[in-house]
């Protein structure tokens, strides 16, 4: 019962449901890729930081919340990836959703010990919403024109081979396939 006041509470507040919410997981490929809405990121001095100045570079942009165990879990990984991925051609930009901004990052990268990871918030805590992420964490995969080719619902394994995989194609601009889906992670304990 609590479960389902929490999902409520969630939805009442336009926030997105942590993964397990019986949501659809794994890789989604579009068949033709999507324009993403315009989005007021701000980094950590609250200029902003938006996905127009990676125009050209493919992303892998994975929205989070401190809030959410399966986020915090796939951030340290995330963070090991974003040197590697980025000297392939994709960047890697960690969104925060939470509330609370800045805050709530610094807090979860000193408590994780996250270097690579830029702060990136949604201040106007539209971006879920905006891009249709009903759970989380999720992470779109965008061309280097700046649009949605895939999605990946849940946290993964970004350091495996079958994310190596994908992430090169992906900076090559080829069809991703989903056979190239990494594995979800497994959470086995809290974060």
């Amino acid at each position: 019962m609590q479960r389902r006041a929490f999902l409520a509470a969630l939805a009442a507040f336009g926030l997105p449901s942590p993964v397990g919410a019986k949501a659809a997981q794994g890789l989604l490929i579009h068949d033709q890729p999507k324009t993403l809405p315009a989005l007021d990121i701000r980094d950590g001095d609250g200029a902003p930081a938006g996905l127009e100045s990676l125009r050209g570079q493919a992303v892998l942009l994975n929205l989070w919340a401190s809030w959410c165990g399966p986020c915090v879990a796939e951030l340290p990984a995330l963070d090991r990836l974003k040197p590697k991925a980025e000297a392939k051609g994709v960047a890697v930009v960690a969104l925060s959703l939470d509330r609370s901004g800045k805050i709530a990052v610094v807090n979860t990268y000193a408590r994780l010990g996250i270097t690579a990871l830029a702060i990136r918030t949604d201040e106007a805590r539209a971006a879920a919403e905006k891009l249709n992420a009903s759970a989380l964490p999720v992470s779109l995969l965008l061309d280097r024109q700046g649009r949605e080719v895939a999605r990946y619902i849940g946290a993964a394994d970004w350091e495996g081979p079958k994310a190596a995989i994908l992430l090169e194609a992906l900076a090559a601009g080829r069809p991703l396939t989903p056979d190239m889906a990494p594995p979800q992670v497994k959470m086995t304990t809290a974060p």
